[in-house]
C-alpha cells in the first residue's frame, strides 16, 4: 500500500504521495546539480567513486541509531525526522539536546571546514522537521567537516527558512514530472561520481521526461 503523510490545513486534510514525500537528502543534492538529484532520486542512480567512498570513513558514529550521554550532554544520532507539514522525511546524523537549551542538530560532511549553501538549505530542513516534531524552536545547527574536524555553526535566518521552503516546492515539481533536466558540463562534472550515467558532454534535449518507454520500430 502506498505510504501516505497527512498534513491538517484549515482548508482540510493535505496527504502527500509517496512521490510527493521529499527525503532531506535531495535538497543537497538539488541545490548542487539538478540533473544529479533527478538521477540519485528519480532514477535510482548513484555510483562511488574515491570521493563518495571517502565521505564514509569517520561517519560510522552517526551511521548508527543511537541515545548515550557525553559529559553530560544527551546526544542522539541517525534520529529518523518527518515533517507532515511540508512533506518531507529522512534522518538527521546528530541532535544534541544541551540542558535547558534548544536542540543543536550536527550534520556530518566529507571535506575541508567551508561555508557551503546547499549543506546548509539541508541541515535547515533537518531543523524545520525537528521543530514539528518537538513543538520547540531551533535556531541554529552545525555542519561537521570530518577531514578538518571542525564545525561550521549555520543560523537558521528567516531567508534561509525561506530559500528552504521554495527548494522543498521546486523538488517536488521536478520529482511529479519525472523529467530529467539537462547536464551543464561546467567544473563540478569533473568530479562528480554519476558521470558516466549522466554522460555531460553528450549534447542533449533540453528536457527528457523518465520513465517513458521508447516506442518499437
Amino acid at each position: 500500500m502506498e505510504r501516505k503523510a497527512v498534513l491538517m490545513e484549515s482548508s482540510g486534510i493535505k496527504e502527500w504521495s509517496e512521490t510527493e514525500i521529499i527525503p532531506i537528502s535531495a535538497l543537497s543534492h538539488f541545490l548542487y546539480c539538478e540533473r544529479q538529484y533527478a538521477l540519485i532520486h528519480i532514477e535510482g542512480i548513484f555510483i562511488h567513486n574515491n570521493l563518495t567512498a571517502g565521505g564514509k570513513i569517520g561517519h560510522e558514529f552517526v551511521d548508527t541509531e543511537n541515545e548515550l550521554i557525553d559529559h553530560g550532554l544527551r546526544k542522539e544520532t541517525s534520529l529518523r525526522l518527518y515533517s507532515d507539514r511540508l512533506g518531507l522525511s529522512g534522518i538527521a546524523d546528530l541532535v544534541e539536546f544541551p540542558d535547558g537549551k534548544p536542540p543543536f542538530p550536527v550534520d556530518y560532511k566529507h571535506g575541508r571546514i567551508a561555508s557551503w549553501r546547499n549543506h546548509e538549505v539541508q541541515l535547515c530542513a533537518i531543523a524545520l522537521c525537528l521543530e514539528e516534531m518537538l513543538g520547540t524552536d531551533v535556531p541554529e545547527g552545525a555542519i561537521y567537516h570530518l577531514y578538518s574536524k571542525k564545525r561550521h555553526t549555520v543560523v537558521f535566518t528567516p531567508e534561509l527558512r525561506i530559500q528552504t521552503m521554495q527548494m522543498i516546492d521546486r523538488i517536488r515539481s521536478l520529482a511529479m514530472a519525472q523529467t530529467l533536466p539537462p547536464p551543464q558540463n561546467g567544473r563540478k562534472c569533473r568530479r562528480c561520481s554519476l558521470r558516466p550515467a549522466c554522460q555531460p558532454e553528450v549534447p542533449q534535449h533540453s528536457e527528457d521526461h523518465l520513465f517513458v518507454p521508447a516506442e518499437l520500430t
